[in-house]
């Protein structure tokens, strides 16, 4: 297995820059297609129902999950991974060129052929991040040493959030200056030529140079679930809090809607919430990743759901539209915590050959929260209203915080396999 070190310090610096450059771009460029702002608000001006928007968050998060446990093996026996993650990263960036032009052609004449179309084309890309995703990870493992992780994470987030401050500017501009349905067309365009830029900078990265072959490993991945779930103890509970603050997030989804319908808020106003959420990330970084590396991922998990259960309450009991600012950027620290932290700490968990398998597993059992939640909560929210939604998001944050707080210890502090990563 290589590591970091098989690198010169200076193409570890320069892996280190680009890395974080292309993450940064990647969160600039979904700004502009934020999937819980921008593409909510697209299906809604559609005639999208709440269910029909709840199953964006759906999709999303089964693409992001699910696919990972079928990949895992392949990049396992793989050897070059960069070369399986240039291939599978098109896929991921495929939805954004169609979404443009089902905006500027179809949406007008067709607006509930739209939203289907848009909502298989969001399903595609997604599939195709959760592909990619131990590949990704395993990379990351590759060129950035353990205790690096965080802040390389951070960097790329905070970029990412920076510059996504700016976007989301132009975004309530755009939507604002343009009519609908160019307005958002203009937005899905921009989404792609970042994510093409984003694209040479990845190529520009330099793999450590292996000289063995991985073994060729003829095991049922399915079969091996339960046996690495009884022996890890910390990774089994940690799934398990994982699967209830999935449902803790069911309400971001509505946030939006809720908020512009409420308080009657005009389109300008999907930009600054958006703002909010993106702007509040690297913020949050000078926070999460030093105290990632100081300390372990399992702090920075800890900060991230209590500030999601905060932004639940507020957005529960607000009776004005102004401290639902106060929630998006909640739920930015929030998502910036998970990125951070939430699959670093798995390569924690794990044997170093076996990285990408823990990362399916742990995608793949939280998958189903993940893709019912949303679902779950636009049922909810046309039977019963949003602040019901918001609700059962607070006590799944709850049961999930106190699951991780007591079930979970973080494998740095007892030395998992911290010494070969």
């Amino acid at each position: 297995m290589s590591d970091p070190e098989s690198l010169s310090w200076r193409q570890y610096r320069k892996n280190f820059i680009l890395g974080a450059t292309q993450s940064g771009l990647w969160g600039l460029a979904l700004t502009f297609a934020s999937t819980a702002t921008v593409i909510p608000m697209f299906l809604k001006k559609l005639g999208a129902s709440d269910v029909e928007i709840g199953l964006i968050p759906t999709l999303v998060n089964l693409g992001f999950t699910f696919p990972s446990i079928f990949s895992a093996p392949i990049v396992e026996r793989v050897k070059s991974v960069k070369r399986f993650v240039i291939t599978v990263t098109w896929l991921e960036r495929s939805p954004y060129p169609f979404l443009s032009l089902l905006a500027f052609t179809l949406a007008k004449s067709n607006p509930q052929l739209t939203i289907y179309l848009s909502l298989i084309f969001l399903a595609i890309g997604y599939l195709g991040t959760g592909f990619i995703m131990p590949g990704w990870m395993d990379f990351v493992a590759r060129i950035i040493p353990v205790t690096s992780r965080g802040k390389f994470i951070a960097l790329g987030n905070g970029l990412g959030g920076i510059l996504g401050i700016g976007g989301s500017i132009l975004v309530g501009r755009i939507l604002s200056i343009y009519p609908f349905p160019q307005n958002f067309g203009i937005c899905f365009l921009i989404t792609m030529f970042i994510l093409l830029v984003a694209y040479v900078i990845l190529l520009c990265i330099k793999e450590p140079h292996i000289e063995e072959k991985r073994e060729d490993k003829k095991v049922s991945y399915m079969k091996e679930i339960p046996r690495i779930l009884r022996d890890n103890t910390y990774f089994r509970n940690y799934i398990l809090a994982r699967f209830f603050v999935s449902f803790g997030v069911m309400g971001l989804a509505f946030y939006t809607v809720h908020a512009v319908g409420k308080f009657s808020l005009s389109d300008r106003f999907i930009g600054t919430f958006t703002m909010f959420f993106v702007g509040a990330q690297p913020l949050a970084n000078l926070l999460w990743g030093p105290l990632a590396d100081k300390t372990g991922h399992k702090n920075v998990l800890l900060g991230g759901v209590t500030c999601n259960l905060i932004g639940n309450l507020i957005a529960l009991i607000s009776p004005i539209a102004t401290p639902f600012y106060l929630v998006f950027a909640l739920s930015g620290a929030m998502n910036s915590a998970f990125m951070i932290s939430g699959l670093p700490i798995i390569l924690e968990f794990a044997p170093p050959d076996r990285r990408p398998t823990f990362i399916g597993i742990n995608n793949v059992l939280i998958s189903p929260a993940l893709a019912l939640s949303p679902l779950i909560g636009g049922f909810i929210a046309k039977s019963s209203g949003y602040p019901t939604v918001f609700l059962v998001s607070l006590i799944a944050n709850i049961i999930g915080l106190s699951v991780l707080y007591f079930g979970v210890t973080d494998p740095r502090k007892k030395n998992l396999y911290l010494l070969t990563q």
